[in-house]
């Protein structure tokens, strides 16, 4: 296999580079560079492209490799775009790496587009180790807050030091306060709103914003300060409601996706706001509030779910969603719509006679796609993405 040009071995792993959930097929790479030397440099290109759950157990197998040798373990540094690593703990109670060694790590991977971090046991970084990650996460675009303290100011130090994110992820409640100093506490519900209205908001200029919780008001307000002419896609895992529906109004206008964990009165209100939207994304079949009425005629791409936990027992809502849809262009649904035998006949019919492609999906809800921005909907995770993570 040796003759084989590097490049056609680099398409021939790219082909297989995901599994059927959208991972990377680690297996496949690791086998491909023990294959020979032509197919070596290739595979650990791809096998060190995305780097995750990085504990204690692999941490310094990892940094072994990137601190090899002056040549080979830069190159391996240079080819990580994606990071998951957990610092201070883990969530089964195992140890993470150190703030230290993380800076570390950084440095080692100049070209780290995506950062999915866990932080246990670690309140806040100090002011040395913010330094030193300020000057290494400067190509850093997409940031995934996966575990912190509820009162850690973690989140608004890294968006401090790290003005260039334009994809954020929050998995966990923030009930910390952005400007926080020596005389003012973390956690703080009662001020002045005149005073609020004086206090500096995030530089970061959001293009997508996930939220599986909703912090507080002020806290979202703070988040997106810069991002009212950029922010496109938003996903609430949470209900939007009353207190939180006034700030996300002023940028509802222009979202070109919503993604909605919950669907009732409060987030029909937020989605009869988005009047320009391509991409509505719900994950179970509403039957409690009809979807059809508040619909924006503008979508191109409607995605539901029908979930074991949360399973419905018709598909009658996206029927009519279907035919409230004249812009319909790809539906996507997974496989437990099939299992509605007539309800799902129906649906398919109905997207036939529109020219509507029907796509089953098998990926989980909560693995997300690429921090890519979106040419046309929908946006998944492929090769095809590689080139615009730079």
């Amino acid at each position: 296999m040796s003759f084989v040009p590097p490049e056609l071995v680099l398409c021939i792993l790219e082909h297989g580079y995901y599994t059927s959930l959208r991972t990377p097929n680690y297996t496949l790479l690791k086998a491909a560079a023990l294959v020979c030397k032509t197919w070596s440099g290739p595979a650990q290109t791809l096998l060190f492209r995305c780097a995750t759950k990085l504990e204690q157990h692999n941490i310094s197998i990892f940094r072994a490799a990137l601190h090899s040798s002056a040549g080979r373990g830069k190159a391996l540094g240079e080819c990580v775009r994606i990071l998951d690593i957990s610092i201070g703990g883990t969530s089964n109670g195992g140890l993470g790496c150190s703030a230290d060694d993380f800076v570390i790590l950084l440095q080692a991977c100049p070209q780290l587009y995506e950062l999915a971090l866990s932080i246990t046991g670690l309140h806040e970084f100090e002011e040395e180790i913010l330094h030193k990650l300020g000057d290494v996460g400067r190509k850093l675009k997409a940031l995934t807050l996966v575990q912190c303290g509820l009162q850690s100011p973690i989140l608004f130090q890294l968006l401090k030091i790290w003005n260039n994110i334009q994809f954020l992820k929050i998995e966990k409640e923030i009930a910390a306060w952005p400007w926080r100093t020596a005389t003012t506490p973390v956690l703080r519900r009662n001020i002045d709103a005149e005073e609020l209205a004086h206090r500096p908001g995030a530089e970061v200029c959001l293009y997508e914003l996930a939220l599986s919780r909703f912090p507080t008001p002020d806290v979202l307000t703070w988040l997106l300060e810069s991002s009212a002419d950029s922010l496109r896609i938003l996903e609430l895992r949470d209900i939007p409601g009353p207190t939180h529906r006034p700030i996300l109004s002023l940028h509802a206008p222009r979202l070109r996706s919503l993604r909605l964990g919950y669907y009732n009165i409060y987030s029909a209100a937020l989605l009869r706001m988005c009047t320009a939207l391509e991409e509505l994304v719900i994950y179970h079949v509403p039957t409690h509030f009809p979807l059809a009425p508040d619909l924006p005629p503008t979508i191109e791409h409607l995605s539901f779910r029908n979930p074991n936990h949360v399973y419905r027992n018709t598909l009658q809502p996206i029927i009519e969603a279907v035919d409230a849809l004249p812009s319909l262009k790809v539906l996507t649904c997974d496989k437990n719509a099939e299992q509605l035998v007539g309800d799902y006949e129906i649906l398919k019919a109905k997207c036939r006679m529109k020219g509507t492609e029907v796509i089953v999906s098998d990926i989980p809800f909560w693995v997300y796609e690429d921090p890519v921005k979106v040419h046309r909907f929908p946006r998944t995770r492929s090769v095809s993405n590689f080139h615009a993570m730079f």
